[in-house]
Protein backbone atom coordinates (compact mmCIF):
# COMPACT_ATOMS: atom_id res chain seq x y z
CA UNK A 1 0.00 0.00 0.00
CA UNK A 2 1.44 3.32 -1.04
CA UNK A 3 1.73 6.13 0.98
CA UNK A 4 0.06 8.81 1.06
CA UNK A 5 1.37 12.34 1.90
CA UNK A 6 -0.87 14.89 3.15
CA UNK A 7 0.50 18.35 3.39
CA UNK A 8 -0.17 20.20 6.28
CA UNK A 9 -0.17 23.94 6.23
CA UNK A 10 2.52 25.48 8.18
CA UNK A 11 1.15 26.08 11.48
CA UNK A 12 3.11 28.35 14.41
CA UNK A 13 1.53 28.61 17.82
CA UNK A 14 3.33 29.96 20.45
CA UNK A 15 5.44 28.28 22.67
CA UNK A 16 4.94 27.99 26.50
CA UNK A 17 8.34 30.15 26.90
CA UNK A 18 6.88 32.94 25.17
CA UNK A 19 3.16 32.79 26.61
CA UNK A 20 4.87 32.89 30.20
CA UNK A 21 7.12 36.11 28.68
CA UNK A 22 3.99 37.54 28.11
CA UNK A 23 2.21 36.75 31.27
CA UNK A 24 4.97 37.74 33.39
CA UNK A 25 5.26 40.84 31.55
CA UNK A 26 1.06 41.62 31.74
CA UNK A 27 1.77 40.60 35.79
CA UNK A 28 4.66 43.48 35.97
CA UNK A 29 2.69 45.93 34.29
CA UNK A 30 -0.50 45.74 36.72
CA UNK A 31 1.95 45.43 39.81
CA UNK A 32 2.89 48.89 39.05
CA UNK A 33 -0.07 50.42 37.84
CA UNK A 34 -2.87 49.21 40.17
CA UNK A 35 -1.92 50.51 43.20
CA UNK A 36 -1.78 53.74 42.26
CA UNK A 37 -5.09 53.00 41.15
CA UNK A 38 -6.71 51.84 43.71
CA UNK A 39 -4.68 52.06 47.29
CA UNK A 40 -5.73 55.70 47.87
CA UNK A 41 -9.10 54.43 48.07
CA UNK A 42 -8.01 51.62 50.54
CA UNK A 43 -6.03 54.28 52.35
CA UNK A 44 -9.55 56.22 53.15
CA UNK A 45 -11.24 52.91 53.93
CA UNK A 46 -8.99 51.75 56.82
CA UNK A 47 -8.78 55.06 57.72
CA UNK A 48 -12.68 55.31 58.40
CA UNK A 49 -12.24 51.86 60.01
CA UNK A 50 -9.58 53.16 62.48
CA UNK A 51 -11.33 56.43 63.25
CA UNK A 52 -14.57 54.73 63.30
CA UNK A 53 -13.26 52.21 65.58
CA UNK A 54 -11.13 54.34 68.15
CA UNK A 55 -14.91 56.14 68.52
CA UNK A 56 -16.27 53.51 69.70
CA UNK A 57 -13.87 52.31 71.62
CA UNK A 58 -13.52 55.88 73.30
CA UNK A 59 -17.64 55.61 74.16
CA UNK A 60 -17.16 52.06 75.56
CA UNK A 61 -14.39 52.76 77.67
CA UNK A 62 -16.35 55.64 78.88
CA UNK A 63 -19.09 53.16 79.74
CA UNK A 64 -17.10 50.54 81.61
CA UNK A 65 -14.71 52.73 83.36
CA UNK A 66 -17.15 55.25 84.12
CA UNK A 67 -15.77 58.67 83.20
CA UNK A 68 -15.08 61.02 80.69
CA UNK A 69 -13.13 59.94 77.47
CA UNK A 70 -12.35 62.88 74.89
CA UNK A 71 -11.66 63.06 71.83
CA UNK A 72 -9.40 65.93 70.20
CA UNK A 73 -9.49 66.29 66.50
CA UNK A 74 -6.09 68.03 64.74
CA UNK A 75 -7.47 68.44 61.50
CA UNK A 76 -4.24 70.41 59.96
CA UNK A 77 -1.84 67.48 60.95
CA UNK A 78 -4.52 64.71 60.67
CA UNK A 79 -4.37 63.31 63.97
CA UNK A 80 -6.87 62.42 67.13
CA UNK A 81 -5.92 62.63 70.95
CA UNK A 82 -7.24 60.51 72.87
CA UNK A 83 -7.24 61.78 76.91
CA UNK A 84 -9.18 58.93 79.50
CA UNK A 85 -10.42 61.81 82.18
CA UNK A 86 -10.46 60.56 85.24
CA UNK A 87 -11.38 63.47 87.36
CA UNK A 88 -13.86 64.91 84.60
CA UNK A 89 -11.97 68.10 83.99
CA UNK A 90 -11.68 68.18 80.10
CA UNK A 91 -8.05 68.21 80.41
CA UNK A 92 -5.05 65.66 80.57
CA UNK A 93 -3.55 65.44 84.22
CA UNK A 94 -0.88 63.53 85.61
CA UNK A 95 -1.80 59.89 85.48
CA UNK A 96 -4.44 60.12 82.87
CA UNK A 97 -3.92 58.18 79.88
CA UNK A 98 -3.29 59.52 76.81
CA UNK A 99 -2.89 58.19 73.44
CA UNK A 100 -2.23 59.88 69.84
CA UNK A 101 -3.97 58.63 66.63
CA UNK A 102 -2.24 59.38 63.14
CA UNK A 103 -4.33 58.65 60.15
CA UNK A 104 -3.13 56.38 57.81
CA UNK A 105 -0.27 57.22 55.29
CA UNK A 106 -1.94 59.87 52.54
CA UNK A 107 -5.01 60.33 54.43
CA UNK A 108 -6.31 63.80 55.41
CA UNK A 109 -9.39 65.00 57.24
CA UNK A 110 -11.41 66.54 54.64
CA UNK A 111 -14.30 65.32 51.60
CA UNK A 112 -12.50 66.49 48.66
CA UNK A 113 -15.24 66.96 45.97
CA UNK A 114 -17.91 65.03 47.92
CA UNK A 115 -20.88 66.68 48.59
CA UNK A 116 -21.39 67.33 51.94
CA UNK A 117 -23.39 65.49 54.23
CA UNK A 118 -26.25 67.06 56.58
CA UNK A 119 -24.02 67.33 59.79
CA UNK A 120 -21.95 70.06 57.89
CA UNK A 121 -19.41 70.86 55.15
CA UNK A 122 -16.20 71.27 57.21
CA UNK A 123 -13.55 68.20 57.52
CA UNK A 124 -14.36 67.72 61.45
CA UNK A 125 -18.40 69.35 62.32
CA UNK A 126 -19.51 69.15 65.42
CA UNK A 127 -22.71 70.53 66.78
CA UNK A 128 -20.80 72.88 69.50
CA UNK A 129 -18.25 73.95 67.23
CA UNK A 130 -15.65 72.74 68.71
CA UNK A 131 -12.89 70.49 67.42
CA UNK A 132 -13.50 68.11 70.84
CA UNK A 133 -16.04 65.41 71.48
CA UNK A 134 -16.36 64.07 74.94
CA UNK A 135 -17.66 60.19 75.58
CA UNK A 136 -19.78 60.16 78.68
CA UNK A 137 -20.05 57.84 81.24
CA UNK A 138 -23.73 57.17 80.18
CA UNK A 139 -22.64 56.47 76.58
CA UNK A 140 -23.73 59.77 75.27
CA UNK A 141 -21.88 62.01 73.26
CA UNK A 142 -21.16 66.20 73.65
CA UNK A 143 -22.48 67.04 70.66
CA UNK A 144 -24.07 65.33 67.46
CA UNK A 145 -22.00 65.48 63.63
CA UNK A 146 -18.97 64.29 62.08
CA UNK A 147 -15.95 64.10 60.21
CA UNK A 148 -14.59 63.49 56.97
CA UNK A 149 -11.59 61.14 55.69
CA UNK A 150 -10.17 61.65 52.30
CA UNK A 151 -7.18 60.84 50.38
CA UNK A 152 -4.43 63.92 50.39
CA UNK A 153 -4.74 63.55 46.43
CA UNK A 154 -8.43 64.32 46.22
CA UNK A 155 -8.13 66.72 49.11
CA UNK A 156 -5.79 68.37 46.22
CA UNK A 157 -8.38 68.46 43.52
CA UNK A 158 -8.17 65.08 41.60
CA UNK A 159 -11.69 64.98 40.32
CA UNK A 160 -11.38 61.47 39.67
CA UNK A 161 -10.63 60.99 43.47
CA UNK A 162 -14.25 61.67 44.49
CA UNK A 163 -14.85 58.24 45.76
CA UNK A 164 -12.14 58.11 47.72
CA UNK A 165 -14.49 60.02 50.30
CA UNK A 166 -15.82 58.55 53.77
CA UNK A 167 -17.83 60.10 56.14
CA UNK A 168 -17.86 59.21 60.26
CA UNK A 169 -21.09 60.35 62.05
CA UNK A 170 -22.03 60.34 65.63
CA UNK A 171 -25.28 60.72 66.96
CA UNK A 172 -25.04 62.77 70.38
CA UNK A 173 -27.92 60.94 72.31
CA UNK A 174 -26.82 57.19 72.40
CA UNK A 175 -23.33 58.11 70.98
CA UNK A 176 -24.16 55.79 67.99
CA UNK A 177 -20.49 56.00 65.51
CA UNK A 178 -21.75 55.38 62.36
CA UNK A 179 -19.78 54.79 58.55
CA UNK A 180 -20.60 56.59 55.07
CA UNK A 181 -18.45 55.93 51.88
CA UNK A 182 -19.20 57.94 49.29
CA UNK A 183 -19.99 56.29 45.29
CA UNK A 184 -21.91 58.73 43.68
CA UNK A 185 -23.88 59.05 46.42
CA UNK A 186 -22.99 58.42 50.31
CA UNK A 187 -23.71 54.92 51.05
CA UNK A 188 -24.23 53.87 54.81
CA UNK A 189 -21.91 50.76 56.09
CA UNK A 190 -18.95 48.96 55.02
Amino acid sequence: MPHIRVSRPNLRGFALVELLIVMVLIGILVAIAYPSIASSRWSAEAAMLQVGTTLQSAQREAVSRQHDVVIQFDAANSRMRIIYDANGNGAADGGERVRGVSLERHVVFGRGGAPARPFGAGPVTLSDGSQTLVFHRNGSASASGGLYLTSSRAAAGEAKRIRDARAVEIVRSTGRVEWFRYVDTWLRGF
